[in-house]
């Protein structure tokens, strides 16, 4: 999910303020051919604050693979980019902006 948002969805609006890429085939999202592989494990805990002990362990999972991602391609290509989603062609445009 984190991943998805990083590299692929992009919102695009018409001038009225309609989106325009609102179904699957033009708003991109992950896949599993997208993804690396993911090993689980089930971490036993207790959260005394938590409803019957249990604690979140949901989207905020994802937060760190935007910082994640995003500093991986910097340090790669020695700029950063600013604005999701982090494309080829955005990658391409900051390599170029640099050489100049």
């Amino acid at each position: 999910m984190g991943m998805s948002e990083t590299l692929f969805e992009n919102e695009v609006f018409d001038k009225n303020g309609k989106m325009v890429n609102a179904d699957l085939h033009n708003y991109l999202i992950a896949t599993i051919a997208d993804t690396p592989v993911i090993d689980s494990t089930i971490v036993d805990s207790y959260e005394p604050e938590g409803p019957f002990g249990a604690k979140e362990v949901g989207e905020g999972a994802t937060l760190p693979v935007l910082g994640a991602v995003a500093n991986a391609i910097a340090d790669a290509i020695g700029v950063r980019i600013f604005e999701l989603p982090i494309t080829p062609e955005k990658v391409l445009e900051a390599i170029k902006s640099k050489q100049k």
